[in-house]
């Protein structure tokens, strides 16, 4: 059955000399496989260009039921995204945010509101009015709302001592090593005020910026996937002064 499809490509990776996978989030399925041409001809070198991690597009797909890889048809930019492949500090933005969202979204069904977050999320990330040192961090804390597990930041009082793994501001320190110190705490509690249009007032450091992501991704490991290897983790950490 010929369906129309919203997706967020997230990852190619060969398959064999003719053909790669594709890995995206849809609006409408979840997650999806394509089969794409490789190689050097046109098409696989127009194909390569639309299929940029977090570039969204619009096609025509064979769903067939039970049919794990998908066959794609006149893949459309919806919207051109040329900041996002032309500016490496984005393009290494994006390739960060899809590595995420392949760990994150790995069995997922399909979740429009998700999904609409995710691609307003890549669409702001091309404005060239957007600052992008805090991008990450302001989308991986919008994210924990979408999977439901975003701490309670009204609860928190100062001097409260955040409990990565219960999930929970407390008055004194529990028995497991899984918390925050009182100034990380202060900290945490702050990110829960951070959205896309304040986020260039956060001013960090290299050293407190990579302390902040790496905080925010333990705690998505502790509580829906893990997240060690990240291949592009390395080079979030020192993109930013």
């Amino acid at each position: 059955m010929l369906r129309t499809l919203n997706l967020i490509p997230l990852r190619v990776i060969p398959y064999s000399d003719r053909n790669s996978i594709l890995s995206a989030y849809s609006r409408e399925l979840g997650r999806v496989s394509f089969v794409v041409p490789a190689g050097a001809g046109r098409e696989a070198r127009r194909r390569r260009a639309l299929l940029m991690p977090m570039c969204p597009v619009v096609c025509v797909a064979d769903v067939v039921p039970g049919k794990e890889v998908l066959h794609m048809r006149d893949p459309q930019p919806c919207p051109p995204m040329q900041l996002v492949v032309s500016d490496p500090l984005r393009a290494s933005m994006a390739m960060f945010l899809s590595e995420v969202l392949l760990h994150v979204l790995r069995q997922s069904e399909g979740e429009p509101a998700l999904f609409d977050f995710v691609r307003n999320a890549a669409v702001r990330l091309n404005s060239p009015d957007v600052a992008v040192g805090n991008f990450h961090i302001v989308f991986l804390c919008r994210l924990l709302v979408f999977l439901g597990i975003a701490p309670d930041v009204a609860s928190y009082r100062p001097g409260m001592l955040f409990d990565m793994a219960d999930a929970v501001f407390r008055v004194s320190a529990p028995m497991h090593g899984r918390y925050l110190t009182a100034d990380e705490t202060a900290a945490a509690a702050a990110l829960g005020r951070m959205t896309w249009e304040n986020m260039h007032l956060y001013k960090y450091t290299r050293a407190q910026r990579a302390r902040v992501l790496d905080g925010l991704l333990e705690y998505l490991s502790l509580h829906h996937v893990g997240l060690s290897g990240l291949k592009s983790l390395d080079v979030m950490r020192d993109l930013f002064d």
